[in-house]
């Protein structure tokens, strides 16, 4: 039994990037074998095992062999006798095929440490066609690793991706899976636009649109629920059969909807004249202020892409949120206290209105 480290962690150490998670491959066990030293099977019949202690996944070596649609179509052998090199090569990308053993050598059978120095990404073997989801993963390693490198992908590897278009497994990817490749990515914009240049979009990804529907900049925060919903409201142009297609969360989802909704009218709006404050009332209603998360999200892109609209919509939500209904008007009627609710939302709205504008 010898474990090496490989995958993606290799390829970090590599590049000289923090290493995320780490990956084992087991040469030589069983599953048997795994089990009496602690591991515990994840899944029924699939040879991968969590360490006890670290929580790792511990892989035994295995060949693959396509038996179906998707990239689930597939049958393994994960015997003793299946060799590390037999391992790698069912790997995508050759800088994603190299092990390190446990002294710190390096074993690379098909020169991904040669790609990594020249910024190339290159199949491994021919068996590179038969996984559809490896579309969306060299989409991913592209445009992520051009953040800091210069990372191309080979010719012949963009003529595999193609033929794995033409072949129509792209339609057996799974919501949930695309939704993983695409939360990955930190500029999504680029995602799709490779997707583009392989005719991939058509089946991943119809509703992408290159266009800027909402603003052509693009906000710098960190908040990863923001920007991937601004991204959904600023370039899909079918926010609903996107969502259904990406199975995309629902925090995601209502954020992308208020952005596409509300984004233009919000930074667009300009007080006048304290007694119009009907248009005013109407965005924050819009807004829906009880969902503070998602305002926050709302107002963090806003502010980052228009910083003159800040202080104007943080002090008006701010006294709406203070509002308290009085002791004695608390048992009365819904009806009732409706109507006290929104007109002491217009006064709270015309007199913000009033004070902005005597202050500038």
């Amino acid at each position: 039994m010898k474990i090496y480290l490989v995958g993606g962690a290799v390829r970090d150490q590599l590049l000289g990037l923090p290493i995320k998670e780490k990956d084992w491959v087991v040469v030589g066990s069983t599953p048997d074998e795994m089990k009496r030293k602690g591991f515990k099977q994840v899944g029924k019949d699939f040879p991968v095992f969590i360490h006890p202690k670290t929580g790792e996944e511990y892989a035994l070596a295995r060949t693959e062999r396509k038996s179906g649609h998707g990239y689930t179509g597939f049958e393994f052998d994960a015997n003793p006798n299946v060799t590390l090199e037999e391992d790698l090569e069912r790997r995508d990308l050759t800088i994603n095929a190299i092990a390190q053993d446990e002294e710190g050598i390096l074993i690379d059978p098909f020169n991904g440490q040669d790609d990594i120095k020249n910024e190339r990404l290159r199949h491994v073997s021919d068996a590179f066609s038969e996984d559809p989801l490896r579309v969306l993963r060299v989409a991913r390693f592209k445009v992520n690793l051009s953040l800091k490198y210069n990372f191309e992908v080979v010719p012949e590897t963009m003529n595999k991706l193609r033929e794995i278009v033409k072949s129509g497994e792209l339609k057996y990817l799974t919501p949930e899976r695309k939704w993983l490749e695409f939360y990955k990515v930190i500029y999504k914009n680029n995602f799709f636009n490779f997707l583009e240049e392989i005719n991939a979009n058509k089946i991943i990804a119809p509703e992408y649109s290159s266009q800027h529907i909402l603003d052509n900049r693009e906000p710098k925060i960190e908040n990863e629920v923001a920007i991937g919903s601004w991204f959904i409201a600023n370039h899909i142009t079918n926010i609903d059969s996107f969502c259904s297609q990406f199975k995309v969360p629902n925090e995601y989802t209502g954020l992308a909807k208020l952005f596409r909704n509300t984004y233009k009218e919000f930074v667009s709006y300009t007080p006048k004249d304290s007694n119009e404050y009907n248009e005013l009332l109407s965005l924050i209603k819009k807004l829906d202020i009880r969902k503070e998360e998602r305002l926050k999200c709302f107002l963090d892109i806003c502010n980052n892409l228009n910083n003159n609209s800040s202080s104007f919509f943080d002090g008006l939500i701010n006294k709406i949120k203070s509002y308290k209904l009085k002791k004695e008007d608390q048992t009365k009627s819904n009806q009732a206290i409706q109507k006290i609710v929104e007109d002491a939302y217009k006064e709270i709205t015309k007199k913000h209105i009033k004070d902005y504008l005597n202050s500038n």
